[in-house]
């Protein structure tokens, strides 16, 4: 199967992850991050935060290991994941994601180009459980030629 434009629009099915303060402090290790607001919960209120929030780029880390479904999703409209690169990923933020919310992630496919290699570009968006807009994302993967 081959990617199409047909394919502009379609809707991957949502999910929720709970974000634990353990995998945000997992995450910060693995980046070597070192900046107290993400550790102190009183250096975070300082800054104005109601707890430590989880880094920028945490949400990259609920998208693809907080979705159980990710690789089959995108494996059923024809990315063979084996193939896969990470392209890029751009955000946009609304409200910090702090330990112990839970967040709805829901994403599409905003665009498709194919030739030699296939690039497919979702937007997905996560909301906590009052339903506000936590931040929006688009990530855009290439698919290597066989």
């Amino acid at each position: 199967m081959s990617l199409s434009k047909d394919l502009v629009g379609k809707e991957f099915p949502s999910f929720y992850y709970e974000v634990s303060r353990e995998k945000i402090k997992e995450f910060l290790r693995a980046l070597n991050e070192t900046k107290e607001v993400y550790w102190d919960k009183e250096k975070a209120k300082e800054a104005g935060f109601s707890d430590t929030p989880a880094p920028p780029t945490f949400s990259t880390a609920i998208l693809f290991h907080g979705n159980p479904n990710f690789f089959s999703d995108i494996a059923s409209i024809g990315v063979d994941i084996k193939r896969l690169l990470h392209m890029k990923e751009e955000y946009t933020y609304h409200k910090p994601i702090y330990p112990g919310m839970t967040v709805h992630c829901q994403s599409q496919v905003i665009d498709v180009k194919t030739g030699k290699m296939d690039m497919l570009t979702t937007k997905g968006t996560m909301h906590d459980h009052d339903g506000n807009l936590c931040m929006e994302m688009e990530m855009a993967i290439v698919i290597r030629p066989e």
